[in-house]
């Protein structure tokens, strides 16, 4: 159908995919439904419009909800949990040409205006983080713009969170209610049974469509290395795989430590110690770009 085609064109043109996945086919359909479809009855789209999706890491979420909101009417609220995260993916979409706003803690009144000017002029993607939203005045407007679909990226963090060091999560609840969208879908990648009872009740009242894929991991295994001398236990293991390879370090000092001790061994045995680099929060955004 029209739908079917468009997905599949905006899938290809702005982000070069060729074939989604079944799951993703799955989500963006039952989103698609529950706005787009003027046949459906309120029974009919009951569920469809209250979603957990669970899917593992890699498996295209945010595809999910960056397909429609590029197809449906009205505007895509994404709810991010990290600021960091909330400007990787603005980038993200703008590499993609999707424009898009953020809303974030510390605006100016100026600032805020020329989001909602772009909302006007044609952006159909507002990200923002669960704190924001705790601004009345800003939610007093949105609820004005027409937000069809309310998309909450990390939704584990709704229950993990919220009763601890991030209340603002508890209240998602509330503010989908004032912003009365037609399709509210939750996001993540991990989320045991007593956090999925969590979320369904937080923010869909304990009715919701859950659709989990597998999250088995093949590919993927886990295993313990005892050492007293780490650094060399490290190195092993980078000679053993030969292959790229991910380190993660408990603090930044080590992280540096780590990497130019990896550096001056491939810099005395190959005379290649570039291949090593390290990351981490305290970098400046000239040195992460490198």
């Amino acid at each position: 159908n029209d739908l079917l085609n468009k997905v599949n064109e905006i899938a290809l043109k702005n982000f070069n995919i060729k074939q989604l996945y079944p799951n993703q086919r799955i989500v963006i359909s039952n989103i698609l439904e529950s706005i787009c479809d003027d046949s459906c009855t309120e029974e009919d789209t009951y569920l469809k419009g209250k979603q957990i999706v669970l899917l593992p890491t890699g498996a295209g979420k945010s595809l999910c909800f960056l397909i429609p909101a590029l197809i449906i009417p009205g505007i895509t609220l994404i709810i991010y949990p990290l600021l960091a995260l909330m400007a990787d993916q603005h980038r993200r979409m703008l590499d993609a040409n999707i424009s898009c706003v953020i809303f974030r803690g510390n605006q100016s009144i100026e600032e805020r205006n020329n989001n909602f000017q772009k909302i006007t002029d044609g952006a159909k993607i507002i990200i923002a983080n669960p704190e924001v939203l705790q601004n009345n005045d800003l939610t007093d407007r949105l609820s004005k713009i027409n937000i069809s679909h309310i998309a909450i990226d990390e939704a584990h963090c709704v229950s993990e969170w919220g009763d601890t060091f991030r209340p603002s999560y508890l209240t998602l609840g509330k503010i989908i209610k004032k912003l009365k969208p037609k399709c509210v879908t939750a996001f993540t990648a991990t989320a045991s049974p007593t956090v999925l009872d969590r979320i369904s009740q937080l923010l869909f009242e304990n009715s919701a469509h859950i659709i989990q894929g597998e999250t088995d991991r093949p590919n993927i295994h886990y295993s313990v290395v005892y050492a007293d001398a780490k650094k060399k236990a490290v190195l092993e293991q980078v000679i053993i795989n030969q292959k790229p390879l991910i380190v993660f370090c408990p603090t930044r000092k080590i992280t540096e430590n780590i990497a130019r001790f990896l550096q001056e061994y491939y810099k005395t045995k190959h005379n290649k110690g570039d291949l090593v680099k390290f990351y981490h929060a305290g970098l400046t955004k000239e040195e992460k770009d490198i």
